[in-house]
């Protein structure tokens, strides 16, 4: 017989995945899935697990209950056996009871009737079989579950709305995808795409219950190979480049105290021509308006941004935060030179 290690390779040998020990992840159906033995309460245990990237942003906690007698969901998904059966919690209720549509509601009631132990978060989907009774058949039947299940989440969120906390910004990103020709997502929060030949992208996080993060990348086409680090000064590297750790300094006395500099030796003089004055302006004011900025040899990154900042100002934003990109990619190849900073 079997031993349960040998029941996962099996499961994924069959279903494509790279096995190791008693793990195994890969895609299935074109979604990321793994499998995972665990102890629980003294014997082995399968988890499958189905993947969304990006998770979702509503707080989302769905698991059977234990207990059914006085107690109501503030979560409604509008299924009585999913509304009985389950405890629902999310940040905002409303909002989260609109991700079940009528696909992923008879699909979850189907795997509950299928005895599949179920929970839903927001980062996808976790089944198991509360009885122990899993072979290679029934992890091959779940994690096929799990991938259709991931899925259909994928599909719902695209009728959400975003975050409250993020309502102003969601309009002005919109507006700005559509005027871009960008990808616009609201579920988390996002924007990608190019904007003026540079790859862009915006994205949004969950931070905490109500509470979401935002952060702005600007990448290079190729990487720098300088061993570019610029980040916001901190309160003991004074003390480290007295004690010989490297602080590039480039003239520029605002610039020079606000930010630490590191770079490749063999590239130290290449840096100021690197950070041209122009850059050097839009990186203080982005810092100063938006939120830390940082800059490595893939990209120029802001973030988290100041969840204050007017839905103009992320705007204003994003179209710095790639004119920086475009100097530096520039400065890289030709020197510093060109137009003024916008």
């Amino acid at each position: 017989m079997r031993s349960w290690e040998q029941q996962v390779q099996a499961a994924a040998a069959t279903l494509g995945l790279d096995a190791r020990g008693g793990e195994a992840k890969g895609l299935v159906a074109g979604r990321r899935v793994s499998v995972e033995l665990t102890d629980t309460q003294d014997r082995p245990y399968v988890l499958v697990h189905g993947w969304l990237r990006p998770p979702l942003d509503l707080g989302l906690e769905m698991e059977r209950r234990q207990t059914t007698l006085g107690f109501v969901n503030a979560v409604v998904t509008g299924s009585d056996d999913l509304d009985i059966e389950f405890s629902i919690a999310a940040d905002d209720p409303s909002r989260t009871g609109d991700l079940f549509t009528v696909a992923l509601r008879e699909h979850l009631v189907a795997l509950h009737r299928a005895s599949y132990e179920l929970r839903i978060h927001d980062g996808g989907c976790t089944l198991s079989e509360p009885y122990g009774s899993t072979d290679e058949a029934w992890i091959v039947r779940a994690a096929h579950c799990a991938a259709q299940t991931v899925e259909l989440l994928d599909d719902a969120r695209a009728g959400l709305r975003a975050a409250a906390s993020l309502a102003a910004h969601a309009e002005a990103l919109r507006a700005l995808a559509s005027a871009r020709g960008l990808a616009f997502a609201s579920v988390p929060l996002s924007i990608t795409g190019r904007i003026e030949g540079g790859p862009i992208e915006v994205g949004s996080a969950r931070a905490a219950h109500g509470r979401h993060r935002i952060t702005a990348r600007a990448s290079f086409e190729t990487e720098l190979g300088l061993g570019l680090a610029v980040r916001r000064e901190r309160l003991l590297d004074g003390l480290v480049t007295m004690l010989g750790g490297q602080d590039i300094l480039v003239d520029d006395e605002a610039f020079d105290r606000r930010f630490h500099v590191r770079v490749d030796p063999r590239q130290t003089d290449r840096t100021a021509a690197l950070l041209d004055p122009g850059a050097r302006v839009a990186l203080l004011a982005l810092d100063e308006r938006a939120g830390p900025v940082t800059i490595d040899d893939r990209g120029v990154t802001l973030g988290p941004i100041a969840p204050s900042i007017a839905p103009d100002t992320m705007v204003w934003a994003i179209d710095t935060l790639d004119e920086v990109r475009a100097r530096i990619e520039r400065n890289l190849l030709r020197g510093p030179g060109g137009g003024p900073y916008r």
